[in-house]
């Protein structure tokens, strides 16, 4: 099966490589600051279920068997290829092919350049094109900013805000989904940030 490669302009998302997996496990530790962003009222991974994620990626790396259309690639830098984030995407409600995606950026030497904004855009654009997708969204907190001017950025709807409905360090916050059509991202011009892709 053909790798997944597509180049953007400060990124790459591509399939994992061995060397991912001890960043990946590093970058899943409780300690690092993207915890305090990405769904910070979920529990953080425990030891096991670290184990665990990286182990499945572990077998199919042995295995060399992906699914045609992937749930999740690694977001690297262009110029030196490591892992910097993941996105991907998983069934909101698969009975009415309702796909969620995700993005989460590690490494925070790397925020505020428009990395997610860029790996959204690259993301939407390959499920867009691989699949019969009818629509994809995100969901956030309204303490995101960031994440919530990445949905703006990219000239996705807020479709829904449901008040007063997250709990982040003691503080009480709004639950966000951007989402777009595939009519919308298709007239929106604003995903042309790949400069080359193989998939």
């Amino acid at each position: 099966m053909p790798q997944v490669l597509i180049e953007g302009r400060q990124l790459r998302l591509r399939d994992w490589l061995p060397e991912d997996l001890s960043a990946y496990r590093e970058w899943l530790k409780p300690h690092h600051e993207w915890n305090l962003w990405d769904g910070p009222y979920f529990p953080p991974h425990t030891e096991q279920e670290a184990d665990a994620a990286v182990g499945r990626i572990k077998e199919q790396l042995d295995s060399g068997e992906w699914p045609g259309v992937r749930r999740r690639l690694v977001i690297a830098d262009a110029s030196t290829n490591h892992l910097i984030g993941t996105v991907s995407w998983h069934w909101e409600s698969e009975a009415t092919a309702w796909p969620r995606a995700g993005i989460t950026v590690f490494d925070p030497a790397v925020r505020g350049r428009g990395i997610g904004t860029e790996a959204l855009a690259l993301w939407a654009d390959y499920l867009f094109s691989l699949t019969t997708f009818r629509r994809l969204d995100f969901s956030t907190w309204s303490g995101n900013l960031a994440m919530c001017g990445v949905g703006l950025k990219l000239g996705w709807t807020e479709e829904a805000r449901f008040r007063d409905a997250r709990v982040v360090r003691g503080a009480i916050y709004d639950s966000v989904v951007y989402g777009v059509t595939r009519a919308q991202w298709e007239g929106l011009h604003l995903h042309s940030d790949s400069q080359s892709a193989n998939y």
